[in-house]
């Protein structure tokens, strides 16, 4: 995660010195996404069956190789190429690690146990655009991909001799609705996808639109890394006690604490075009880190409740999946915006998302309380 940390707030400024407007800014960052929900549904499903170390070392591999053609790369168009290739990769990963810790989860302690993984994963989001900025202010842009090449080939070691292979234990119980087409027609299984693509909608925009945004006040590298820096180590060190929190609520309580951290995190959102100062960017950017810190320990309980009914590699390559929606659709759209009506209006529109994918959430969660009570 700190190689993915590290390349994306800076891919904006990296692709604009291939020549790249908003919108292949979008596609740049949109094959990214569409590659990644391509494979991670396929890939969970699989790793139930077959195993998990497979995948997590095959993905690890490629993910650095790919790493060693960003410095060579020319135009536009194999930028694109690069990042379909780089989703592939992490595709293989992450909804991978994810099972794993699924799996060994213990009932009543959910949110607790997804959570310190969470917290890692903020923690290597949050460390790598600090590093990249750094990196980059000093020995230039070609040094931030060949050090994230060699935390890959590190890591790709590490996996292959220490870590141990896993598979999802057979449930118990596996519900009737095991695939996704059955999955989607229960109202609790729409609700937490539609916000499950909103959290990560919030954080896809922060990392990506807020180096555009910081450049209006004529903030360097180094200060957008530590913006960036900043709200993604704050979600991170919230992941544990809102961890231990949720695991208190049954998931209608969990359903709320998610209500409660996008709410925050959308507000912050909404005040960054409104900062005149670094100062204020940077309070605003921590305030995106509460709303996170707070909603997605609640939501990543629900998922392993879910996951623990359906096979966990299944559930989480669709949670995975629904992610990449958001890094498909996220860039496109908020490229065009950046495009044809300016940066601030990128984070108007969010926060109307947000607001409208909150209104779902709460209608369906709804919905599905009134079923049972029926």
């Amino acid at each position: 995660m700190v190689g993915v940390g590290v390349i994306s707030p800076f891919l904006p400024l990296f692709a604009e010195l291939h020549g790249a407007n908003g919108f292949w800014l979008g596609m740049i960052f949109a094959g990214y996404g569409f590659s990644r929900g391509i494979i991670m549904p396929v890939v969970g499903k699989v790793s139930d069956r077959i195993g998990r170390k497979v995948f997590v070392t095959s993905g690890l591999l490629l993910y650095t190789v790919i790493t060693l053609f960003y410095p060579i790369a020319e135009g536009v168009v194999s930028l694109t190429v690069l990042r379909l290739f780089h989703g592939f990769a992490l595709g293989m990963i992450m909804p991978i690690v994810v099972a794993y810790v699924g799996d060994f989860a213990r009932k009543g302690k959910e949110a607790a146990t997804v959570s310190v993984l969470n917290m890692m994963f903020y923690m290597g989001l949050a460390v790598g655009p600090l590093m990249g900025g750094i990196i980059d202010q000093y020995y230039g842009f070609d040094a931030v991909f060949y050090m994230i090449a060699i935390l890959g080939a590190f890591n790709f070691l590490i996996v292959l001799f220490l870590l141990p292979d896993s598979r999802s234990p057979a449930p118990e119980k596996v519900e009737s609705f095991g695939q996704f087409g059955k999955l989607i027609k229960h109202n609790f299984i729409k609700a937490v996808l539609i916000i499950a693509v909103i959290t990560i909608l919030m954080m896809v925009v922060f990392v990506s639109f807020v180096p555009s945004l910081a450049e209006k006040i004529d903030m360097n590298t180094a200060h957008i890394g530590f913006l960036i820096f900043l709200g993604i180590f704050v979600a991170g060190i919230l992941q544990v006690p809102f961890g231990n929190l949720a695991d208190r609520f049954d998931r209608y309580g969990k359903s709320f604490q998610v209500c409660i951290g996008i709410t925050v995190g959308m507000f912050a959102l909404l005040a960054m075009p409104f900062c005149p100062e670094f100062p204020a960017l940077l309070v605003a950017g921590a305030f995106v880190g509460v709303g996170t810190g707070i909603a997605v320990p609640a939501l990543s309980g629900i998922h392993v409740e879910i996951g623990q009914k359906t096979g966990m590699g299944t559930w989480m390559g669709i949670v995975q999946a629904s992610h990449s929606l958001a890094f498909v659709v996220t860039p496109i759209i908020f490229g065009l915006t950046m495009d044809h009506l300016g940066i601030n209006c990128v984070f108007y529109l969010v926060t109307m998302i947000c607001l409208f994918g909150g209104l779902a959430f709460y209608y369906f969660v709804r919905k599905r309380v009134k079923d049972e009570n029926a």
